[in-house]
């Protein structure tokens, strides 16, 4: 075994603590194995030691127990085979004394059992296990399919040449089948009331829970703890590979799932992430090892127990010291086991071992004498025709659209399953998919039973609780009593509201009676949920589910910001989002009046508008637009005519605005206006995006007769849209808050800068910048933002990060974009490299005016 620090026991002994009876581990050793190295000392009573020398690391176990010897005697003959059998485990590997005996007496002799005796393995090859707090979802994954390789290797050589019964007789402290003595055991000396009564409840409630499921939980030789000390393995590439495990103490009799609770328990204890980082591991031993479904059903109650031993076990054996770091491990697993509801865990488990969906059983109308064919449903994806101008930021828009659409026929839902753009944002775990609808329907209207069950009620909330299913309803006025019992088909009562007017429901489903669902939740739990809630389409007759989302497209533009169909949201700076951003409704009106009379007719009288728009903010001397198309192209007709036009030998001088022009660079409608000279020629970026509206402005004086011009292939619709553009572009207040934004992006930056030394300079002006890199690369970082949130467009070089924002850009996405650049960001310590600071560009030139000169 590689060289590798091993923790000792709390109760390790101390020099001068070994009693005299046992010989000295190392002169031992010496004496009967031929060895000399390290000796640690583990254990006190019996004797336990870790033996290292070279490359190998051993362990000396000393005892006197007839019940000991015997078992060491199974043990061996266990490792043996498991060594030979198989050779897929790494298995501890018993030595023979000088003598041939792997089991010997203190004198050396072969043991017999009723006298004192020694035994020695060495470990398997391998490095011990990373802490658990360092490990990923794949390396957690791998260590449940290591405990379950090792549970088909064990039961594979237990059951050879009938040692089934031998083994069977293999028993350790930690099979569950006897956790709940256990625990009783250290409660019994637990006193204080804080600390023994959860730990009880837990038990009790997780055992109620485990033994009806007894006769079906398979029973053989395993490894109760196969994780954490337990296990040696190899690093590589993609992490940490379990090859191996150390302690033999551990195989015994117990339930196959023991074993993947064993793993678990310690992933709750001693990981960082809540109680679902447990869900790799039971998906790879599940994988490896199939479960049934008594089994699944008794994981996590036997989790809950596991660590509800330990934490009693070791809030015993704490004595009051809280600092203990077993108590401080066994006190984090209890809680993060109590924090999760045990039927949503345990559906989490089946949907992580994706397990088949339950049938659902069937149920008589909720709305019994409502025809409710005509009810409108309300569309609140991201997609929906009724958001408008960002109204899905007013908190009560889901009730006003769902009011609106239920106005003619008072009939009106939403959807079930719906991905809501209202509660949409960056996270991409954000809570926005309804596991419930809203429903309008006449006041008065009579609601039954759809199943039998029993009445609860709680504030303002009425709940049946049937036996395959509960509903749960909120704005039903009843006279129905707590506990009541129901039939299906019993009234329950009627919609609220005064007579002739619209009152409303709010309907949830559940399949468990234990679970108490939330109104919504995040897409990733989607699955998770739906195993749980069941859609209120199965009590009201009709489809009320919202259609199923595919594809992680964008759908919807407003602003500075692009949602995807599941309502997540990103700040685009790439420049794709225009001059006034997505969705504004000038240019929307522009193209939609314009398609009501000319659509794409191309060389329109539209085109001289637009073009003689164009000119009014040029010196006067620049009234010529000789060509609208791409912005790529614009640039090379530029180049082109500066080649061909222009034959002295002074340079030629092109303001390239396509960019920073339009107000973007925040001080004049161009960038060429805050410097000394006058360009030549001027080419603009087109103020609609991806449409053919980038312009090459001259000067007619310099053009000779007879120029063949390009023709013009901008069409009417996108004609209009530029003219909207830049009648918007006269609002002084649009301008400010722009110009506000980017001192805002400026001074946000440069603080950045200042802090992190990756950031070496910013240069550009107002909304069109670019970020000089040092140290790392940029399109990694354009790569770790897009995972941020933030779209920036694909860099050209290493060093240098381009950010194109429109003019609608907000201070609250200023702060998104420099927050989420300095994650990703290498983090710095104080105390910086001076030479990075170095770096950092000083009085830079004017980046307003961006120009290109070329010598004729």
């Amino acid at each position: 075994m590689a060289d590798a620090e091993y923790e000792t026991s709390p109760e390790a002994m101390t020099d001068g603590e070994q009693s005299a009876y046992w010989p000295e581990a190392d002169e031992f050793v010496a004496e009967h194995y031929g060895l000399a190295g390290e000796v640690l000392p583990v254990d006190i009573d019996p004797p336990r030691f870790f033996i290292r020398y070279e490359e190998v690391t051993c362990r000396l176990d000393f005892g006197e127990e007839q019940q000991l010897f015997e078992r060491f005697k199974i043990e061996h003959e266990l490792l043996h085979r498991l060594r030979g059998e198989t050779g897929r485990i790494g298995a501890p590997e018993p030595l023979a004394a000088q003598q041939g005996a792997d089991l010997i007496s203190l004198d050396g002799s072969l043991a017999e059992g009723d006298q004192a005796f020694a035994r020695l393995f060495a470990f398997p090859p391998g490095e011990p296990m990373p802490n658990l707090a360092e490990l990923s979802d794949l390396e957690i994954g791998r260590i449940g399919t290591f405990a379950a390789q090792l549970s088909r290797d064990l039961v594979a050589i237990s059951d050879l040449e009938g040692h089934a019964t031998q083994t069977s007789q293999l028993s350790v402290d930690q099979d569950l089948r006897q956790v709940g003595p256990q625990v009783v055991h250290y409660l019994r000396n637990l006193t204080e009331p804080a600390v023994r009564d959860p730990i009880a409840r837990a038990t009790v409630t997780a055992l109620r829970q485990v033994q009806p499921l007894g006769e079906q939980l398979r029973v053989q030789l395993i490894h109760h703890r196969p994780i954490g000390d337990n296990l040696v393995g190899l690093p590589g590439e993609a992490g940490w590979v379990p090859t191996g495990f150390t302690s033999p103490e551990l195989l015994g009799s117990g339930w196959v799932v023991a074993s993947l609770a064993g793993v678990c328990a310690e992933i709750l204890q001693r990981g960082t992430g809540s109680a679902f980082s447990v869900l790799p591991a039971i998906k790879a031993f599940h994988a490896e090892l199939p479960l049934n479904e008594a089994e699944l059903t008794a994981l996590w109650p036997l989790v809950v127990a596991t660590v509800a031993r330990e934490r009693a076990q070791h809030e015993l054996a704490s004595n009051g010291v809280s600092a203990s770091p077993k108590l401080q491990e066994s006190r984090t697993g209890f809680e993060k086991a109590a924090d999760v509801e045990p039927g949503v865990m345990h559906a989490a488990i089946l949907q992580a071992v994706e397990w088949p969906l339950p049938e659902t059983a069937e149920f008589l109308p909720l709305l019994p004498e409502l025809d409710l064919q005509d009810l409108r449903l309300v569309d609140l994806s991201a997609t929906s025709p009724l958001f408008v101008d960002g109204n899905w930021n007013d908190p009560e828009i889901d009730w006003r659209l769902l009011a609106r659409i239920a106005w003619e026929t008072k009939m009106g839902a939403t959807r079930f399953g719906e991905y809501r753009l209202s509660r949409g944002s960056a996270d991409a775990d954000a809570r926005n998919v309804a596991l419930h609808i809203d429903i309008c329907l006449p006041a008065g209207a009579t609601v039954a039973a759809p199943f039998g069950g029993t009445v609860k009620q709680t504030s303002g909330l009425f709940i049946l609780s049937g036996k395959d299913a509960t509903l749960y309803l909120e704005g039903l006025e009843t006279v129905l009593a707590e506990g009541t019992m129901l039939f299906a088909g019993d009234r329950l009562g009627s919609v609220g509201g005064p007579e002739g007017s619209v009152g409303g429901l709010r309907i949830r489903l559940v399949r468990s009676p234990d679970v108490d669902p939330p109104l919504f939740c995040s897409g990733n739990e989607l699955g998770l949920w739906k195993r749980l809630v069941l859609s209120p389409s199965q009590v009201l007759g009709l489809n009320v589910d919202a259609p199923d989302v595919s594809g992680d497209g964008h759908v919807r533009g407003w602003h500075e910001y692009l949602f995807d169909s599941f309502g997540h949201r990103r700040i685009d700076l790439t420049g794709s989002a225009g001059i006034l951003g997505y969705g504004h409704g000038v240019l929307a009106e522009a193209a939609y009046r314009q398609w009501l009379t000319l659509g794409g007719t191309v060389g329109t009288s539209l085109e001289a508008e637009y073009q003689a728009a164009l000119l009014q903010d040029m010196p006067g001397h620049l009234d010529t637009v000789l060509a609208l198309t791409d912005e790529t192209q614009a640039m090379e007709i530029a180049r082109q005519l500066a080649d061909k036009l222009f034959d002295d030998p002074d340079a030629v001088l092109i303001a390239d605005e396509r960019q920073s022009g339009f107000w973007r660079n925040s001080k004049k409608a161009w960038s060429f206006q805050t410097a000394e000279q006058t360009p030549d020629i001027v080419v603009t970026g087109s103020p609609v995006p991806q449409e053919r509206l980038a312009a090459v402005i001259i000067s007619r004086s310099v053009l000779p007769d007879g120029l063949e011009l390009p023709q013009p292939d901008a069409t009417a619709v996108a004609c209009r849209m530029g003219l909207a553009v830049l009648d918007a572009l006269d609002d002084a207040a649009l301008r400010r808050a722009a110009s506000d934004a980017a001192d805002l992006l400026w001074t946000r930056l440069e603080e950045l800068s200042d802090r992190n030394p990756a950031l070496i300079g910013v240069e550009g002006s107002g909304l069109d910048l670019r970020l000089k890199l040092s140290g790392v690369d940029a399109t990694e970082i354009a790569n770790l933002l897009q995972g941020l949130g933030v779209l920036v467009s694909p860099p050209t070089t290493s060093d240098v990060i381009s950010i194109v924002a429109p003019l609608t850009l907000s201070e609250g996405a200023v702060a998104e974009f420099v927050e989420a650049l300095a994650a990703c960001l290498p983090a710095v310590e104080s105390g910086q490299d001076e030479q990075a600071r170095d770096l950092k560009p000083q009085d830079e030139p004017d980046p307003q005016f961006e120009s290109e000169r070329e010598r004729m």
